[in-house]
């Protein structure tokens, strides 16, 4: 029984009533703090780093509280190269608009928070008090993210050394004294979770795993007892992250915000059911891919599957579950991509990917206010310019020509975009060729006023194709039964639905890459449903195949070009493709963060081979899909 005081106290924490909702109006202040202390900590000092990581996961908790209803907190802390992305992003949104109407947040004055201590003081009334979490048992930070939007905590790693975050916020008698709610270690201080008996207030026996029991604990007593988001998670790294020897910000707490403020769960296994994962080598093999399929079927259940799934985050996979380095693990990291997407999919869930490189973001529960407009239409080349251009003739022939068209990505991150578009929409060689952007449109959920600005100052040659899949990363043949992780019933038409609210809103009717990973390529009934919110063409994982289902055209992907941006390695590879020959050809390849200026120098390149560069057509992703249907439909007559 020496759990039933701090479960009574996780009880109460349940039916404590919501605060009242806030609205920033034009003369509210924003309050700013720079966080950038936090990210100039010192990795070869433990103290600091302990510190690092406490003070930004309590912060980022607290902004996704104080910004739940309404924009007022904003951090200073992402860096992409020497450039600080919130600064850069902050000061163009108090910027008059390309029309010379005053920016989003020009006329709101600001006010600069000086301290922790502060901050935690202005925003007494958005917190009831502090979670206490236990890094013995790592997975305990995840719950507490969790209770941190459910019951408006704070999130406190237990640690009761002098001049700690624990100490100075709950023990010190000159203190906050701020109040403890809930805990997850036992009333004497040991860890909660021991891998052993009963899980804490179920009476579920132990899997032999702490890590595993604390999940089902949280599946328990929260995401069952709908206190929880069933329709948002946050899938990020655990407080084992301070083990690893990652930079700074790809802890990636700063990205907390938005799902502390949306309720989301949070989570961070293995998917992988034939090992035990490296955190955690002593559990039964397969646990953690167990109690992951639990935690989202448990969702699921809540929202009766009728619901696509928002998961934020990605694997840090150089940390966790792979063989990357030393790990140990069996499963290379695009696997292990493969594997995770594979079991969401499974389960009606999309992934917002912030994967490692650019992974960082904050400041998203504060961009989901922005009020988007309801449509943002571009002009897409017809075929009427195609035929001015002299590719299309009068019978509707494509010219003989070889066709490329390039998709450039990798967009399925709200935080990729919010990194690298500051140097990109910036680069003076934006707009002198034809881009597809793939941007992936569920993204503005997180980054709205970002994906406003885009679309106000893109030029002719600026066009957007959905990304990754569609409105969100899945595996789409894994919405379709058989789905022997799930179980569940075909989520195909909740798919559509889902995109076809964002193809909408942001006038896309192309797709420029569907992933199959691990599971089975699309099949004709997944075409026909694409065809439903994107007529204009689909490009498939697997190069090889083409058609035209319900009027839409599609075909497979041939490459990724070079990582690295090399425009003449590139150019080789493209080149090496190309034949002569007496009908069109059709190449889509994929670049991921090229730049414009290394994106026209492949273009200039193949544009100057002197054998091949005359027959090579380089043209954006809705020409070429006109083009391919009129080829195909050439063909078919």
């Amino acid at each position: 029984m020496k759990n039933a005081k701090w479960f009574l106290l996780v009880l109460v924490s349940l039916f404590a009533p919501a605060a009242a909702p806030l609205f920033a109006a034009a003369e509210d202040p924003v309050f700013t703090f720079d966080l950038e202390y936090a990210r100039n900590a010192d990795r070869a000092d433990p103290a600091a780093m302990r510190r690092a990581w406490d003070e930004t996961f309590l912060i980022a908790a607290l902004q996704g509280l104080v910004n739940r209803d309404a924009p007022r907190l904003y951090l200073f802390y992402v860096r992409e190269g020497k450039r600080n992305i919130d600064r850069y992003w902050f000061d163009l949104f108090r910027s008059p608009d390309p029309d010379g109407t005053p920016g989003w947040i020009e006329e709101r004055p600001v006010r600069e928070v000086g301290s922790l201590e502060e901050l935690l003081t202005l925003f007494r009334d958005d917190y009831r008090g502090v979670v206490l979490y236990d890094e013995r048992v790592p997975a305990t930070s995840c719950l507490a993210a969790t209770l941190a939007g459910a019951d408006r905590l704070l999130p406190v790693r237990f640690d009761p050394a002098p001049g700690s975050l624990y100490c100075r916020l709950i023990t010190d008698p000159d203190g906050l004294r701020l109040p403890v709610r809930a805990r997850l270690l036992a009333d004497d201080d040991t860890p909660l979770f021991t891998g052993s008996g009963t899980i804490p207030g179920t009476d579920r026996p132990s899997t032999g795993s702490a890590k595993a029991d604390a999940y089902l604990w949280l599946i328990e007593h929260y995401i069952k007892t709908g206190k929880t988001s069933d329709g948002h998670v946050g899938y990020y790294t655990d407080f084992a992250w301070l083990n690893s020897d990652n930079a700074m910000q790809n802890h990636t707490l700063t990205n907390y915000d938005y799902f502390i403020a949306r309720r989301a769960p949070f989570v961070d296994l293995s998917p992988w059911n034939d090992e035990a994962p490296n955190d955690d080598p002593g559990q039964p093999v397969g646990t953690d891919a167990k109690v992951l399929a639990e935690f989202f079927s448990a969702l699921c259940a809540r929202n009766h599957g009728k619901k696509m799934i928002h998961v934020g985050g990605f694997i840090l996979w150089n940390a966790k579950y792979t063989n990357w380095g030393n790990l140990g693990g069996k499963h290379d990291p695009v696997a292990t991509e493969w594997k995770q997407v594979e079991l969401l999919s499974n389960f009606n869930a999309w992934l917002d990917a912030d994967a490692l490189g650019c992974g960082a973001m904050a400041n998203a529960s504060f961009y989901a206010h922005f009020p988007l407009k309801k449509k943002y239409p571009f002009r897409k080349p017809s075929l009427s310019d195609l035929k001015k251009r002299g590719l299309i003739d009068r019978r509707g022939r494509p010219a003989n020509k070889a066709y490329i068209t390039l998709y450039a990505g990798d967009y399925d991150s709200a935080a990729w975009v919010y990194q690298m578009m500051p140097r990109f929409w910036s680069d003076p060689n934006r707009g002198s060729v034809p881009i597809t952007w793939a941007f992936n449109p569920t993204l503005a959920n997180r980054f709205a006023p970002g994906f406003d600005y885009l679309r106000k100052t893109a030029t002719p040659n600026d066009l957007f194709v959905a990304g990754d899949s569609g409105a969100g990363y899945v595996n789409a043949e894994a919405l379709v039964p058989p789905r022997p992780i799930s179980g569940l019933p075909s989520a195909l038409d909740i798919w559509t639905d889902h995109c076809k609210k964002y193809y909408t809103r942001w006038d896309l009717s192309a797709t420029g890459f569907l992933i199959d990973g691990f599971s089975r390529r699309i099949s004709e009934e997944g075409r026909k449903a694409y065809a439903l919110f994107s007529p204009d063409g689909i490009v498939q994982h697997h190069y090889g195949e083409s058609g035209i289902t319900d009027g839409m055209p599609w075909l497979g992907m041939k490459y990724d070009l070079p990582n690295a941006p090399d425009p003449a390695e590139a150019a080789r590879i493209v080149l090496n493709d190309v034949q002569i020959s007496d009908e069109p050809q059709f190449f889509v390849y994929r670049t991921i963060l090229w730049s414009p200026t290394q994106i026209k120098a492949l273009y200039e390149t193949l544009k100057s081979d002197p054998e091949k560069g005359e027959r090579i057509e380089i043209v954006d992703m809705y020409s070429f899909f006109r083009l391919l249907k009129a080829a195909l439909s050439e063909k078919s007559e």
